[in-house]
Parts: structure tokens; sequence; C-alpha cells
């Protein structure tokens, strides 16, 4: 198969592309580009801080998620690399146009530990969707009384499915069968040589099933995740200076997070912005701050993840030793 893209896939991202592009159209006529920079600029260094202070604990908290993911499938690594790992996938996700590449970042990383790249593809697949579905979980309790106030009812249902789609999606990939029909497909379309990875895959998902303990621990931890990002858009409220009750941010980031997780923009460029002009819009935030706070807080979580960029940059003269000296012990 050519290491390229395919052609849907080159179309997937055009498509994204053009949402993107149409959003920021929408959103260009009805701001005063004039004052997002000076907007942006005000903003209190002190309460940025603390922003990326708190996205980056986050991280850290995340990194123990999937540590623990790691563990339980027998790849043992320092936490301070798990840590550099996750931060390098962050990196890219953010830098490339999907999502995808910091997956498959963090699982060549964590194969080289001397594990197969189906047992560590386990623990980032399982990590995401444990993640995917305390977001909707969080999105479905916080947003409920958005209902009520203001009549969002099309978006709690959409919230709702969402919620729905990633328990069934979690409940799949832990189910050998599962696999097992993706299995025959791939043979139908001549990819029968990537049976034997999905065969490994599928016993290494099923050994989690039995692991309810920690599949509920992570699903706590996953939730602490999600309620510290909401924080993140507290405190860059608090730098740009603007007046908004705490409880808006967990009844719309939730939201936000969930809308801008769809597959239907550049890494959600545009998508952010535009939704939260119009939900914060709902309380009373003008257009203008409306869209500096969502981009504004997008930089910070982009400011933090070129840590990933460094550490990424900073381990290629040691991998290039060791790809001219293979006896040299793996990272």
């Amino acid at each position: 198969m050519s290491a390229g893209k395919s052609p849907r896939a080159v179309l997937l991202l055009g498509a994204k592309v053009v949402v993107s592009v149409v959003l920021f159209w929408w959103l260009f006529h009805r701001l005063q580009w004039s004052t997002i920079g000076p907007t942006l600029g005000h903003a209190k260094p002190e309460w940025i801080a603390a922003a990326a202070g708190l996205l980056l604990a986050s991280h850290v908290l995340a990194s123990y998620q999937w540590g623990r993911l790691l563990k339980a499938a027998g790849i043992d690594l320092p936490f301070w690399k798990i840590v550099a790992y996750y931060h390098v996938g962050l990196f890219f996700n953010n830098f490339l146009p999907a999502n995808v590449g910091g997956d498959m970042a963090r699982t060549l990383d964590a194969a080289r530990s001397g594990s197969s790249r189906a047992t560590a593809l386990s623990t980032v697949l399982l990590d995401r969707i444990i993640g995917t579905v305390a977001l909707g979980g969080i999105a479905v309790l916080t947003t409920l009384p958005a209902i009520d106030h203001f009549h969002l009812v099309a978006a709690y249902a959409g919230v709702v499915a969402f919620f729905v789609i990633s328990v069934v999606m979690l409940r799949a990939i832990l189910e050998p069968r599962v696999l097992a029909v993706l299995e025959r497909l791939l043979r139908r379309v001549g990819l029968a040589r990537l049976a034997p990875t999905l065969d490994e895959l599928a016993e290494r998902m099923a050994a989690f099933r039995g692991q309810r303990r920690l599949l509920l621990e992570l699903f706590a931890v996953a939730v602490l995740v999600q309620v510290m990002r909401i924080g993140v858009h507290v405190l860059f409220a608090q730098a740009l200076g603007l007046h908004v009750e705490t409880a808006y941010f967990f009844l719309f980031v939730p939201l936000l997070a969930v809308i801008v997780s769809l597959p239907i923009s550049l890494n959600g460029i545009g998508v952010r912005e535009g939704a939260g002009m119009l939900l914060f819009g709902l309380v009373g935030l003008d257009r203008t701050h409306a869209f500096a706070l969502q981009f504004g807080t997008y930089l910070v979580a982009v400011g933090v993840s070129l840590l990933g960029g460094l550490v990424f940059l900073a381990r290629i003269p040691s991998r290039r030793a060791r790809s001219r000296n293979p006896r040299r012990s793996t990272e």
C-alpha cells in the first residue's frame, strides 16, 4: 500500500479546511477584528500563567491515566518518559491535521520499550476512549440546565448521542468479536496482512475487560482531567477581565469540547470560536470577548503543547546515535 495519503483522506482533509475557512469568513463579518488583538494583548500575564499551569497539571494527570494502562499491559516505563511521550503526542495533535498523528506518536514511543505495537496501541485507544466517555458524561450532566435556561434542546440531544456513541465504542473495543468482524472486512478488501496485528490487538483489549476496577478508577481520573480543563477557561477569562459566572463555564465548555471533537474542521479551528460566540453570547458576552476567550484558550493549549515539540527535537540526536549503534539499550 502506498505510503501517501489516499484520495479519500485527502478529500476529507480538504473538506475540513473548507469548513474552517467558511467559518472564519462568517466570523470575519461579525467581528471587529481590530479590537481582538488589543483584547488579547491586555490579558494579565499572571492569569495566563495560571491557566497554562493548570493545563499542564491536567496533562500530567492524563499521563498518569495512560501510565496505568501501560503498566496493566506490561509496558514498564518511568513516569517522566510517559509524561514526555504524552506531550509529544499533544504536539503532533496540534500541528498535524488530525489527532491520529499524536496517537501514532504515542504508540510508537511506547512500543520502543520492547513491547509490540499492538500492545502499545491498545493502551492509546483505551486511554482516548475513556477520556471521550468522561467528556461525554460530564457534558450530559452539566449542560442539562441549558434545556430550560437557553432552550438548547437540539444541542443537548447531540451531547446525549455523543455520550451514547462513546460508551458503545468503549464496549466495542473491549469485545473481541468486533475486531474479528473488522478482520474479515480487511480480508475482503485485500488487507489480510493486517490480520495478525488485529488478532493481537483483540487479545490485548480482551485482557482489559476483566479489570473493571482499573477502568472505573481511570474514568474518575479522566473526569478530574476534564474538570481541570474547564478551569483553564475560567482562569483565562480572568486574564481577560471577563465577569462570567463559573457555573456557565461548566455549562458551556463541555458542550464546546464535544462540538470541537467532531471531525468537521481542521483541528476545531473556526468551530471552537464560532460556537463559543454563540454560547457565551447567551449570557451577555459580546462577540469580541467571546472570540478572544476561545481563541486565547486555544493558544494557551498550543503553547503548552510546544513542550512536546521541544522533547521531540531534543531526543533526535540520541535516537540517531542509537540507530548507528543498535547495541545500545532502547530509549
